[in-house]
């Protein structure tokens, strides 16, 4: 219902919105501003432009293809490049902490999206610390957060492959093109400022761009060049169920069921956690790019870019860890029980009840203040040369990009108990937590904590370097139906190192370095800590159910313990720096790949099209170290901190040829209709971290976990086919339908099963060791099945020139894609049901676009490893965002800009039972600010 409310909201503010506009002129001049004239080589652009240029891309390319332009020089549609995909008809994007991270094609994951920075690999360093292993999952996936948008011209999105087109986009292949000098042709500088505010943080923080090109030696040298500054402080609020732990009774010493026997076992939430993340993150950028037409035949370019990325993420976390209970269970009459089936019968869950409501005594209870902060750069230059002949051209270019980060996840955690009931029951948002009235009156009293570690990643190094030579030869032929034969190739060479260094310094360390006062059982927070409470009206204000949790916590200051405590005397504490030698991973990867692809057209260019065959040999080199698993010693007061031993060094290699044919055919019976059909064959590589030898172990409370990677993946494979009809009747209106599908090979899926190790439990407040009997959760990737994939996409967009008045101003662009894929419950990232809707008005004055996204239901864990073998289905959800735009005058515009204006959240929910698991506030963000152009 709130669905529709939405739609008739939105459509109804575009017709108020159209009927109070300023008169316009004649119908040809309607718009904002005169579209398509020439300036000094430039094209004035504007929303109705910027939707024509797109259309006019898409009607020209000789396979199936989308575009989003820029609506002016430094103006793209959205504050993110990602944000603006999400208009184009198949297109989803994933979002981290409110932010456009990354594209998913077709409902294929963002790993089998291939995105290009001029048509160059951009190396990525920057992971989430959080995310533990070696540095955070280390993926293929670009973080679009790293580019502005005030460099962008045009976002274009292929959905079927060429053979002169680089491999590994297997859902398809988004290039991302930046502006360029000869084709702006005259001098022109371009600036902006906003300010931009998070509804949650309530704080406003600047945004500063500028770019200058001009043109020199009669416009055949053309230099560029760009830099920003900004800065985002967000909040984010969060209800989050970690996970459901195997338990048995006698590991928590008590009789869950009541029967009178410690002997049974249930599925209890391990950590269930209210969070506020506040995050401050700062971006500078640079680039420069030269073109130089040293004849009528050659150019010679040089493109640089430089960027910083400054995180720091507080994450004022309040855990509460009932498989760290110590006490017993209160008010019997109210545990409640669910049996779930379908669980596959390798996961610990499997056949075990699942206790979905539960009081415990003496809970552990963690209100920890985790501080992520990192620096990440990424360098990126290249060098080329394009020559156009009558008959011969060709292009060679030599690409280099170097990312890095070095970050710490520092957290200095404490133990509380409390008498706390976990409420989690199927079809709701969040997990309830509530306290016996006793423990919310000692809740916010820092005598209670003791302190347990400061732990967490420390000084920890990601790098990934990538080089690309690229050559192509070209030979037109004149008066003949084939037109063209090109043939080239890429060789490419990526390193990738993350270590896994982490830092545990115990609480008897931490009394003598930072003066923690003694008290029973332990050392006392002293000065360390906070009082917890949301910056800006309240802690998960959209949240309207029924469900209890708290809104205000004490909660350690890691922040003023490191401001205390200088970081060497940290490290050189005997023990506290482990380097986890098991967990780095270490990947070097050479690509060598080739191609031959004709083209043809009838004499009258109605029909035509392309055929190729691409040949990629790829050689993988993982390095790491196997671990000792006899060896394992676990932290109790740290969390289940697991320190690994090694047990020697690793080498693996692989290696593996792939054979990728493509087809493309085009027919246009005149020139208001375009009929395509397209075969490929695509492939995606597996992701860093999943070809790595490394093993990472974590875990707590009862509940451990073994990941290993597996440096034998082969590569996912794809056959693809495509149909599309397009209509074009004119300039302002487009129509199309376009049929896919897709059908994978392989699937790497992961592999679970359990093993018993013995591991020493360590309690550093009392120098205690404990061996004993541990169940681990194991699980590695492997090749297993693949997926058929298959939908559609419509699309239209109408600028309404032929109605009266201002109505005249007015546009609509719309689009839906359907998909359907024959694992529903394995398959990440596929939502079955997804559009987009975007009204604009625009005339000399001023412009407004609305536009409404919606996305459905899509699977973020997949059966049947995923969250203890639940899954996870994140749940549908829409964002709104609205842009108005003023023209002061023809040089400077003031602008406005609102995301999620209708304040929507993130939910997931388990795939099998649907009992809640996350919950994400991240709240509107507003921009306001000026741009000039001269």
């Amino acid at each position: 219902m709130r669905k529709i409310h939405v739609k008739a909201a939105l459509l109804g503010g575009i017709a108020i919105v159209a009927a109070t506009g300023a008169p316009v002129m004649a119908q040809e001049a309607q718009g904002g501003a005169e579209v398509g004239a020439e300036e000094g080589g430039i094209v004035v652009t504007g929303i109705r432009a910027s939707l024509e240029s797109a259309a006019a891309q898409k009607k020209a390319a000789a396979s199936v293809i989308d575009a989003v332009t820029a609506e002016d020089i430094g103006k793209f549609p959205t504050e993110n490049v990602a944000d603006a995909s999400q208009r184009i008809t198949g297109v989803q994007i994933t979002r981290t902490r409110g932010a456009g991270t990354g594209v998913s094609i077709r409902g294929l994951p963002t790993d089998f999206t291939r995105v290009q920075l001029n048509g160059s690999t951009l190396s990525s360093a920057s992971v989430d610390l959080r995310g533990g292993g070696a540095g955070g999952d280390i993926s293929r996936a670009f973080d679009f957060r790293l580019l502005p948008t005030e460099f962008v011209s045009t976002l274009e999105v292929t959905k079927s492959q060429t053979a002169d087109m680089q491999e590994g986009g297997l859902s398809g292949t988004i290039n991302v093109k930046t502006v360029r000098p000869l084709e702006l042709g005259k001098t022109m500088i371009v600036g902006s400022a906003f300010g931009v505010r998070n509804s949650n943080a309530g704080k406003i923080s600047p945004r500063l761009s500028g770019l200058v090109s001009t043109t020199l030696l009669d416009g055949r040298l053309g230099v560029l060049v760009g830099g920003g500054y900004s800065r985002d402080r967000t909040e984010t609020h969060a209800v989050n169920n970690v996970g459901w732990s195997t338990t048995p009774e006698a590991t928590l010493g008590q009789d869950i069921n009541g029967d009178g026997d410690r002997l049974d076992r249930f599925n209890i939430p391990s950590q269930i956690r209210t969070e506020i993340a506040r995050e401050d993150r700062k971006r500078t950028v640079l680039t420069g790019i030269v073109e130089f037409e040293a004849t009528d035949s050659l150019k010679l370019y040089a493109e640089g870019f430089y960027s910083r990325f400054d995180i720091n993420v507080e994450s004022l976390e309040n855990l509460n860890i009932f498989t760290g209970a110590r006490g017993g269970v209160f008010d019997p009459s109210s545990t409640k029980f669910l049996s779930i089936d379908g669980i596959d019968p390798r996961q610990l869950a499997s056949g075990v009840p699942f206790v979905t409501s539960l009081g415990l005594t003496n809970t552990d209870v963690r209100a920890n203040d985790r501080i992520n902060d990192s620096i990440a750069q990424t360098y990126y230059g290249k060098v080329g040369g394009e020559f156009t002949g009558e008959s011969w051209s060709a292009n060679l270019s030599y690409a280099y990009s170097k990312s890095k980060q070095t970050g710490d996840n520092l957290n200095l955690a404490q133990i509380q108990r409390f008498d706390v009931t976990e409420n989690c029951q199927p079809g709701q948002d969040i997990c309830g937590i509530a306290l016996t009235p006793a423990s919310q009156a000692r809740y916010l009293d820092p005598t209670q904590g003791t302190v347990a570690s400061l732990n967490g990643a420390f000084g920890r190094k990601t790098r990934d370097q990538v080089q690309e030579l690229k050559a192509d030869l070209r030979r037109e032929f004149e008066g003949s139906f084939l037109k063209r034969v090109s043939v080239g190739g890429v060789a490419s060479w990526r390193k990738t190192y993350a270590d896994a260094t982490t830092l545990v310094v115990p609480a008897a360390a931490l009394a003598g370095l930072a003066g923690l006062p003694a008290k029973t059982g332990g050392f006392g927070l002293g000065s360390f800590y906070q009082v917890v409470t949301a910056a800006k009206g309240e802690f998960l204000g959209t949240y309207n159910g029924t469900q209890p949790f708290p809104t205000t916590w004490l909660a350690t200051d890691t922040a003023a313990l490191l401001a205390a405590v200088p970081r060497d005397k940290l490290a050189a504490v005997p023990g506290a720096i482990q380097a986890n030698p098991s967990s780095i991973v270490d990947v070097r990867e050479r690509i060598m790949a080739g191609y031959i692809q004709a083209d043809f057209a009838s004499d009258d260019d109605r029909f035509s099209g392309n055929v190729g065959l691409r040949v990629v040999n790829t050689r993988e080199i993982a390095n790491g170290f196997a671990p000792n698993l006899s060896g394992l010693i676990i932290q109790v007061e740290t969390g289940g901190t697991v320190t690994v031993p090694p047990a020697g060094a690793i080498a693996a290699r692989n290696s593996y040829t792939n054979w990728l044919p493509s087809a493309n055919f085009k027919f246009a019976p005149n020139d208001n209709w375009v009929f395509r059909a397209a075969f490929s064959r695509t492939m995606s590589r597996p992701s860093l971290t999943q070809i790595s030898p490394s093993t990472t172990i974590t875990g707590g409370g009862g509940n451990y976990t073994m990941t290993s990677g597996n440096p034998a993946l082969e590569p996912f494979v794809s056959t693809n086919y495509d149909a599309t009809v397009e209509w074009y009747p004119n300039r302002d209106t487009t129509l199309t339908v376009a049929l896919f599908a897709k059908k994978l090979a392989t699937l790497v899926r992961p592999t679970t099963d359990s093993v018993i190790l013995q591991p020493t439990f360590f309690t550093a407040s009392t120098n205690t060791s404990v061996t004993r009997d541990q169940v681990f959760q194991r699980t590695r990737p492997t090749n297993e099945k693949g997926v058929t994939l298959k939908g559609f996409e419509l699309g239209f967009q109408q600028i309404f020139t032929f109605l009266p008045g201002p109505l005249a101003n007015t546009g609509i662009q719309a689009n839906y894609t359907y998909i359907s894929n024959s694992d529903p419950q394995v398959l990440t990232a596929a939502s079955k049901n997804n559009y987009n809707i975007s009204g604009f008005y625009e005339d000399d004055l001023f412009a407004l676009r609305a536009s409404y996204t919606w996305r459905d239901k899509f699977v973020s864990l997949g059966l049947p490893g995923g969250y203890n073998g639940l899954g996870i289905t994140t749940l549908p959800r829409g964002n709104l965002d609205v842009n108005l735009t003023v023209n002061v005058t023809e040089q400077v515009s003031l602008i406005a800009e609102a995301t999620n204006v209708l304040d929507n959240v993130d939910k997931t929910r388990t795939t099998l039972g649907d009992l809640p698991a996350d919950y994400f506030d991240v709240g509107r963000q507003i921009l306001v600010g000026a741009r000039f152009r001269f």
